[in-house]
């Protein structure tokens, strides 16, 4: 070879290697850029589901004290508003192998049970011995929460704590040895403490847990990727998809790609590409909308969602926002698991809130049966003094997370008592009765 041809060789090889390096180090540079702007946003996060679960625990307590029903919504409507900032938050963060199904079942429940009273208070009804026992329960696991998530933030703040996987010999828990503390541990020990959580009861129409089954309707569906669920997150929030930011993917049963707008955040589910919630901290402003137009602007909604064959069961107005519920409808018969709420600014008429976890977790191509009991048999079980006015299928939820066919009747008493009446389709007994409360936000379910 001649040396014209090595040193030409050698150059070239050069600057290979030289581009190779530079390459190298930019992509380098770039992941570590990524991976700082997803650990500010998990610090973030964190930082703010914090202040959630110290606002909790307080409001809890207050709750425990409140005598009047004017404060008592107040209390109830904040319960509900910083449970479900407490639930984007957490989903904005990575659990690993450790679904937090306990954690978000407290969640979920400390607003919907404080709602509950709020309704008793609205119907002239007082708080129970058993319900305050009740609401002492859940401020002892709110105070257990806020601790420990309060002790998460004093880790972070001194540098020994990590969002990401540590090895075996890392994984430690005292901060005082300086020693690195993983958010999956620690996320891992605060489900555990929530390990002897009840199933609370409470007034909500049919409410079910919905983590204690898998989803077939998302199982089946097919996965979709970070570019097709920014595009649906913007269709449903009628924006431009570069206006949205992204917050990460959450993994669990309802696994989703999670979206910031502004005040407002979405979640499109990975499996399926449906839209599981929207969560806007927007201010209500002025009443200028019915409860009426709410529904209707709601159902409108769901059906640009592409939730179909949706009717709204009832629905409830409290500072500005009207949220309605909506159950599927199979044919002629109304299946109560499949659940979305939907909430409504009674302000400018813009949706603040939307939930379908109960319909993505429940939702299946049912085969609803004949009757074995006809519906004058069925109508032969209602008491004497009940005048039934309207009649009905419907498919209920159990207790044991099973579903009952069941007959629907709207009755009214000698007293004036509305309430809705079930009868089992298939013996005609009854198995569920629900009272209807009507109150200046609209009709409630006890």
């Amino acid at each position: 070879m001649k040396r014209r041809t090595k040193i030409r060789l050698i150059s070239f090889g050069a600057a290979v290697f030289a581009a190779l390096f530079f390459w190298g180090l930019g992509a380098s540079v770039t992941a570590r850029a990524y991976k700082a702007r997803l650990n500010v946003a998990e610090q973030r996060a964190l930082t703010e589901l914090t202040e959630y679960l110290d606002s909790i625990e307080t409001d809890l307590q207050k709750t425990a004290y409140a005598g009047t029903g004017t404060l008592l919504a107040t209390l109830s409507a904040r319960l509900c508003s910083d449970a479900a900032g407490a639930k984007t938050c957490l989903s904005a963060l990575k659990t690993g192998d450790a679904p937090l199904y306990n954690l978000y079942k407290f969640l979920s429940q400390v607003g919907e049970y404080t709602q509950s009273l709020n309704r008793k208070a609205a119907a002239g009804e007082p708080v129970t011995e058993d319900e305050q026992q009740t609401l002492k329960k859940l401020l002892g696991y709110a105070k257990s929460l806020s601790g420990q998530f309060r002790y998460m933030n004093e880790l972070l703040n001194a540098g020994c704590f990590s969002f990401e996987k540590l090895t075996d010999e890392l994984r430690k828990t005292d901060a005082d040895s300086g020693t690195m503390v993983s958010f999956l541990d620690a996320a891992a020990d605060a489900e555990d403490s929530m390990s002897d959580f009840p199933t609370l009861v409470y007034d909500g129409p049919f409410s079910d847990n919905i983590y204690s089954k898998s989803s077939a309707l998302l199982e089946n569906a097919e996965e979709i990727g970070l570019s097709d669920a920014r595009k649906i997150a913007a269709a449903a929030l009628d924006a431009k998809e570069n206006e949205l930011v992204s917050a990460g993917l959450t993994e669990g049963k309802l696994s989703a790609y999670c979206f910031t707008l502004d005040k407002t955040r979405i979640a499109v589910t990975k499996y399926g590409g449906f839209v599981s919630y929207i969560l806007s901290d927007a201010h209500a402003g002025e009443e200028k909308y019915t409860g009426g137009d709410a529904v209707q602007r709601a159902a409108a909604f769901l059906n640009k969602l592409g939730y179909r064959d949706m009717v709204s069961t009832y629905f409830a107005a409290a500072d500005g926002v009207c949220t309605v519920n909506f159950a599927y409808k199979q044919g002629n018969c109304v299946c109560y698991p499949d659940l979305i709420k939907v909430s409504v600014s009674l302000g400018d008429g813009k949706i603040t809130a939307l939930d379908a976890a109960d319909y993505l977790m429940n939702h299946i191509d049912r085969t609803i049966p004949s009757p074995a009991v006809d519906e004058e048999t069925a109508l032969q079980t209602v008491p004497a003094f009940l005048d039934v006015q309207k009649t009905g299928l419907a498919v209920i939820p159990t207790d044991g997370a099973n579903e009952r066919f069941a007959y629907e009747m709207l009755c009214t008493d000698d007293g004036g008592q509305d309430l809705l009446l079930y009868a089992d389709a298939g013996t005609g007994d009854v198995c569920s009765v629900l009272l209807l409360l009507y109150t200046d936000g609209g009709t409630l379910t006890k």
